[in-house]
């Protein structure tokens, strides 16, 4: 670790300096307020996990290319664990499937691909038959700029 501060062109998010300390692995630090940041896979915040949203919602397949969150204009089976708008004030209640990338390319031609949606939050990983979902959800009938 070095003592010596560089100047890089971008300032600290809390309190405007520009001013950094190589902290090491591509890691430094604000030579004003010690505030972290880094680079890449570097950074201290960086989440090496892939994100893993369960089973896709059309076709059953999982891995990486199922990661395409849609809202469907029905409501949740459980309420407040869905899609909402502040613009409308509707609760989080409307109901979302998850897609992987080739089901979603194919709901311009096959709407009809997407067979479940999510059950409780999307990191439970449960299903619910898109079937059963009775009652609609949507927008009020109010501009969205």
């Amino acid at each position: 670790m070095s003592d010596e501060l560089v100047e890089l062109d971008f300032c600290c998010p809390e309190c405007n300096c520009s001013q950094w300390q190589h902290v090491g692995d591509g890691v430094y630090a604000c030579g004003r307020c010690d505030y972290l940041i880094g680079f890449g896979e570097d950074d201290p915040g960086y989440d090496k996990e892939l994100l893993d949203l369960g089973t896709c919602c059309g076709c059953g397949c999982t891995g990486e290319t199922v990661r395409n969150l849609i809202m469907l204009p029905k409501k949740a089976p459980v309420l407040g664990t869905g899609w909402g708008c502040l613009v409308c004030g509707l609760p989080s209640d409307g109901a979302v499937a998850v897609a992987c990338d080739d089901c979603l390319a194919l709901m311009d031609t096959q709407p009809d691909v997407i067979k479940e949606v999510i059950y409780g939050y999307a990191s439970d990983k449960k299903r619910y038959s898109i079937a059963g979902l009775a009652e609609d959800f949507n927008h009020k009938n109010i501009p969205h700029d």
